[in-house]
C-alpha cells in the first residue's frame, strides 16, 4: 500500500521504499493536490500554490509537465486526474497521513469525556509526525500551511495533554511542556498545563 507522506519530507512510500517525486516544485505540485485530495484544485490555485506571484514564463506548461511526470511516477498507486475546473489526487484519503492525522483528531473529539479513548487516538494521530510539515517545500503557500498545520499539530499536543491530565498524570509531562513553553510562551493554555503539571 502507498502512504503519501505531508507531516514531515514529502514523500511517497510505497512497500517501505519512497518513490523518486521528482524536484521541490514538482513535489510542492503533489502537496498541492494532496491536502484537498479527491476534490478538484483549479489550475490558477496549482499555479498560485507552486509559484506564488512569480510564476515562470510558460508557467501553465511546466504545470502540466509536472502533472504529467507524477501521472507516469504514481501510476500504479493513485490518478492525477483532469476534471472540469482543474485537477485531482484520487485516492483513498487513508494513505494521506495527514487525512489519517485529522480522522484521529475528529475520533478524539468524538470519545470526549473518556480521557483514555482520547489518548489514544491523539497518540496515535501524533505518531504519524515525521518532523515539520511539508519540510523542503518553499513558497508563500507552503509555508502558510506549514504554520497552520503546526498549529493544528500544538492543538493535538494539548488536547492530548489535557486527557493525560484528566488521567492525574503530572511528572511525567513536564518535560514536554517546558519545551512547549519556550516554543510558545504566549499560549495560556500550554503556560496553565505546565503549572499544573508542575505542581503535581
Amino acid at each position: 500500500m502507498a502512504e503519501f507522506r505531508l507531516l514531515g519530507k514529502v514523500a511517497v512510500v510505497v512497500d517501505g521504499c519512497p518513490l523518486d517525486l521528482g524536484p521541490d516544485r514538482q513535489r510542492c505540485v503533489l502537496a498541492a493536490l494532496a491536502v484537498d485530495v479527491g476534490r478538484v484544485v483549479s489550475v490558477e490555485r496549482l499555479m498560485e500554490r507552486v509559484w506564488g506571484g512569480d510564476p515562470p514564463l510558460r508557467v501553465r506548461a511546466t504545470l502540466l509537465n509536472y502533472l504529467s511526470r507524477l501521472r507516469r511516477v504514481l501510476v500504479e498507486v493513485a490518478d492525477v486526474v483532469r476534471r472540469p475546473g482543474g485537477y485531482a489526487l484520487e485516492v483513498d484519503r487513508a494513505a494521506v497521513d495527514l487525512h489519517r492525522f485529522r480522522g484521529h483528531r475528529a475520533r478524539a473529539r468524538a470519545c470526549a469525556g473518556d480521557d483514555r479513548r482520547v489518548v489514544e487516538s491523539l497518540g496515535d494521530a501524533l505518531r504519524l509526525w515525521r518532523g515539520e510539515a511539508l519540510t523542503g517545500l518553499g513558497g508563500d503557500w507552503a509555508a502558510a500551511e506549514r504554520a497552520r498545520l503546526h498549529q493544528e499539530r500544538l492543538d493535538a499536543e494539548c488536547d492530548l495533554t489535557d486527557a493525560l491530565l484528566g488521567l492525574g498524570h503530572g511528572e511525567d509531562l513536564v518535560a514536554d511542556l517546558t519545551i512547549r513553553t519556550v516554543e510558545w510562551p504566549l499560549d495560556e493554555r500550554v503556560a496553565g498545563q505546565y503549572m499544573l503539571a508542575v505542581y503535581r
